[in-house]
């Protein structure tokens, strides 16, 4: 859901207690829709990331991590030559508005003091991200807009920077009296109580307005102008609730496939259907609610590609393995035709070149009942017993090729899928970057003349600690994973691996101890479930075996390794969640 106005005054105070006097250190524009401002505050480093995207829009403080690209875009380069090395001295919110606007005291290239703003409009598509300078003098904008769009406000550099118009009709309820508020429920007297409130006051989501609803008549649809007073109290209590300060953010859960939605104050209205998640600060509510999100969202769109090509190679060797699987079966009466060509033999005296079929005995069922077989009439007896012999021995030499086809069809399949399970898995653009390397090394990708491929540092193994202190490490994809278990993992180590199905190889390092507690055991496990195409199941199969065991045959597919002696342990992947990661 997008921020409401309530959300966004919770971000402001915190942000102000965190940032209010604190020095930018750098500035970074990881993506085009957002902006990144360390800050120095307080002996800690701290990132504000400032998004610009519609539908997802947001300002907050950041921990997640984000790749830099090796140039930055004009707009940042423009941010870090005005803002650099500037003093956050005040961040407002203006009129109970969807924006922020960060002021700043800065230094010009002569060293005298200036004044800088950035001005974060989160108002759906009309989403913006502005740099202004003295004045309010705009002197960048993500988007601009000029006449052209048809738009009557104009942003572009140069001009004064004028606030969105207001909606229409709507109010700042934060400066609402009782017998104004009571008047316009009683002028509203048969409209629903939360589209009263919707439609009278301005930054309020429609969640927050269905709660107050919910709250004072028990129902959100009742009607507006029967329960005002009542309806007042409670409107009351939420505008309290942001002049004071007391925002308690949380994200409610549902069961089913209903999306999660977050706030800046407990909801009651769902009752058992959701499940409330309270944070300490509004900033990390949002970074765990966009975080598996929005990483999702990028490798996608970056490996789009890769997706396609890897869904086609998957359905091109499924048709292929099923087409054999068929000329297989077809080769199963094999003998029938050898022993056409031998009662063909034994009866050479009684046929004759020109016949088109023979009736025969069958002297191989105990029944001795007559066969009718054809024949070709171009051919002698004895060519025609020789023609069911080439047929038997051409599907008894089929037989034999198609099986090693299919097994061969078959482990491709597997490897595709166990590629296809990394990219879905990918949370860093690098870990796409990585898959395409791998999908180049092996032949599925080819590069045009001049391509090359994009480097990016590659991203470490995903790493946890057990609830003893033990490291397990799992590969992100299978060049990690050849890498992890061939030359990282100690012979002693423990391996672990879902069980027929594609997933990350996971190793407990031991470090010459004796074998860890049961519990490390049973985490290791549920690292590999989690990091697998299992990840969604109740429960999951790992096997697991020491390193020692493991082969890897020669000119096998990345990520690929044979064992024979192994343990097997059914465990919830959703343990992984609750273990250290490093």
């Amino acid at each position: 859901m997008p921020l409401d106005a309530g959300m966004i005054a919770a971000l402001a105070q915190e942000l102000r207690e965190k940032l209010t006097g604190a020095k930018i250190e750098k500035i970074h524009q990881p993506e085009r829709d957002k902006a990144e401002l360390y800050f120095r505050a307080g002996g800690e480093t701290l990132r504000l990331a400032a998004y610009a995207s519609p539908g997802s829009a947001r300002a907050h403080l950041t921990e997640l991590p984000k790749e830099h690209p090796a140039t930055p875009p004009m707009f940042c380069t423009l941010l870090r030559k005005h803002l650099a090395s500037g003093i956050l001295r005040q961040i407002e919110q203006p009129g109970f508005e969807r924006m922020l606007t960060f002021r700043f005291t800065a230094r010009d290239e002569m060293g005298f003091e200036t004044k800088r703003a950035l001005v974060l409009e989160m108002m759906g598509k009309y989403t913006n991200m502005l740099l202004l300078g003295e004045d309010d003098r705009i002197i960048s904008v993500l988007r601009p807009i000029d006449f052209s769009s048809g738009e009557p406000r104009q942003l572009l550099a140069g001009l004064r920077y004028e606030l969105p118009p207001s909606q229409e009709g709507k109010e700042d309820p934060l400066c609402e009296t009782k017998e104004g508020f009571i008047q316009k429920a009683q002028a509203a007297a048969e409209r629903p109580a939360d589209r009263f409130l919707s439609g009278a006051y301005r930054g309020f989501s429609p969640l927050i307005a269905r709660e107050i609803a919910f709250l004072a008549c028990g129902a959100t649809d009742a009607p507006a102008g029967g329960n005002a007073e009542a309806l007042y109290e409670r409107f009351a209590e939420v505008t309290g609730r942001i002049k004071e300060g007391g925002f308690e953010p949380c994200i409610l859960h549902f069961d089913g496939e209903a999306k999660d939605e977050y706030t800046f104050m407990p909801i009651r209205q769902y009752g058992s259907a959701a499940a409330l998640e309270r944070f300490e600060s509004a900033s990390r509510m949002l970074d765990r609610f966009y975080e598996e999100k929005e990483r999702s969202e990028a490798v996608r769109r970056q490996a789009q590609d890769l997706f396609r090509l890897l869904g086609s190679a998957e359905a091109r060797l499924e048709r292929k393995i099923a087409a054999q699987k068929k000329e297989l079966a077809a080769c199963s009466d094999k003998e029938k035709y050898k022993q056409y060509g031998e009662l063909i033999t034994a009866n050479l005296y009684k046929l004759s070149k020109g016949e088109k079929s023979a009736m025969l005995t069958d002297y191989y069922d105990p029944a001795l009942p007559e066969v009718t077989l054809e024949l070709d009439i171009r051919l002698t007896p004895a060519q025609n017993a020789q023609r069911y012999f080439k047929k038997y021995t051409k599907a008894k030499t089929a037989e034999k090729e198609l099986a090693a086809q299919i097994e061969k069809a078959e482990a491709e399949l597997a490897y595709v899928r166990s590629v296809a399970d990394a990219l879905e898995r990918s949370s860093l653009p690098s870990d796409a970057e990585e898959v395409r390397a791998e999908l180049i090394r092996t032949g599925y990708l080819k590069l045009k003349r001049g391509q090359s491929v994009r480097k990016r540092p590659a991203a470490g193994y995903l790493t946890y600690e057990s609830s003893d202190g033990y490291r397990i490490l799992c590969g992100r994809n299978n060049l990690q994973n050849d890498e992890l278990s061939a030359k990282i993992a100690g012979k002693n180590d423990w391996w672990f691996h879902v069980h027929n199905a594609p997933g990350g190889h996971v190793i407990l390092l031991c470090d010459g101890d004796d074998d860890p507690p049961a519990r490390t055991f049973t985490e290791a496990a549920a690292v590999a479930a989690h990091n697998s195409s299992l990840r969604g199941e109740a429960r999951a199969t790992v096997d697991y075996t020491r390193v020692k065991n493991l082969k890897k045959p020669p000119a096998a597919r990345p990520g690929y390794f044979i064992y024979h002696t192994n343990y097997s342990a059914e465990v919830d992947p959703g343990i992984e969640k609750d273990l250290k990661k490093r």
